[in-house]
């Protein structure tokens, strides 16, 4: 009897390796995001400008789909779950990300945001009631290490009480949403699964907007940028969740702490910001980290066809 695959989980080296690639990809992605929304003008609540991103996230997914034939709609099971996902998962945890930013400074916030992937491992392991593989707690280290030392090297760390508050609360609501999509979201194409994530996340930031009176669009100027956002959000998010559905949440989480890392490397290839001791040091203890766990197997064994 031929085994039917009931998820996308990566059952052979190959596959781990290309699920480690595109949680990279993701990263990267991301940092490109981060350096486009630099010159957004978010205003003091980011509600409109990141339900502009993700709606134009959603949309350019949409006709990706329709050009390439695949599927619209989740797989039967997991519409509700990536509902959920969307619009309480990622929807409140970039608003939560970006109201931080109002109250301490970019270093400070995102160094408390990436704590996640220590959530993520320890919640994993409650869950699972079983120990990963050694070497991920080595990359785990080495991942978050790096990033500490990229994020206060380049100083303005400072941080208010209520900055400290939202951006753990960004890091818990990233956590829950990224074991939720990996436990729940494991058959659906990663292209649709990122459409209805951008739609998702969009819808609940409309809400935030009119549930705080915050109506005011981003400037005129802003919105090359915000296009720029749309547009790698899109690749980052469908990068994301193929990543996630083959190697799981942990591996994806130790990966993705490249970001930080990636946004000092394209500032200084693309902003000439210079890139200091420091940031070479993390940046190195991040690549070994991630490329540790993307070296750690859990490919499972199969039984010949019978």
């Amino acid at each position: 009897m031929t085994e039917v695959a009931t998820d996308r989980r990566a059952r052979t080296p190959q596959q781990e390796l290309l699920g480690s690639v595109l949680s990279g990809l993701m990263a990267l992605q991301f940092a490109v995001v981060v350096l486009f929304g630099k010159n957004v003008a978010a205003g003091e609540l980011p509600f409109p400008m990141l339900a502009l991103r993700f709606a134009g996230q959603s949309v350019l997914l949409l006709l990706v789909l329709l050009l390439l034939r695949k599927p619209l709609l989740p797989a039967p099971g997991e519409r509700l779950p990536l509902v959920l996902a969307s619009t309480i998962g990622y929807g409140t945890e970039a608003a939560l990300f970006f109201s931080a930013l109002n109250h301490g400074k970019a270093g400070a916030v995102t160094l408390l945001f990436y704590t996640y992937p220590v959530w993520v491992m320890l919640v994993t392991i409650g869950l699972d009631r079983r120990m990963p593989a050694g070497r991920l707690f080595v990359a785990l280290l080495l991942a978050l290490g790096g990033s500490v030392i990229v994020i206060v090297g380049g100083g303005k760390v400072e941080v208010a009480p209520l900055g400290i508050v939202l951006a753990l609360a960004t890091s818990a609501t990233y956590t829950a949403y990224l074991i939720a999509a990996d436990r729940t979201v494991r058959r659906t194409d990663p292209v649709t699964a990122a459409a209805w994530l951008g739609g998702g996340a969009a819808t609940a930031n409309v809400v935030f907007a009119f549930a705080f009176g915050v109506t005011d669009l981003p400037a005129g100027s802003s919105w090359p940028y915000l296009v720029g956002m749309a547009v790698f959000s899109a690749g980052a998010f469908a990068a994301m969740l193929g990543g996630l559905q083959l190697v799981g949440a942990v591996r994806n989480a130790i990966i993705g702490v490249l970001e930080p890392f990636g946004v000092a490397v394209l500032a200084a290839l693309f902003l000439a910001e210079p890139v200091t001791v420091t940031t070479a040091i993390g940046g190195a203890l991040i690549l070994t980290g991630a490329i540790l766990a993307t070296l750690v197997r859990t490919t499972r064994v199969r039984e010949p066809d019978v």
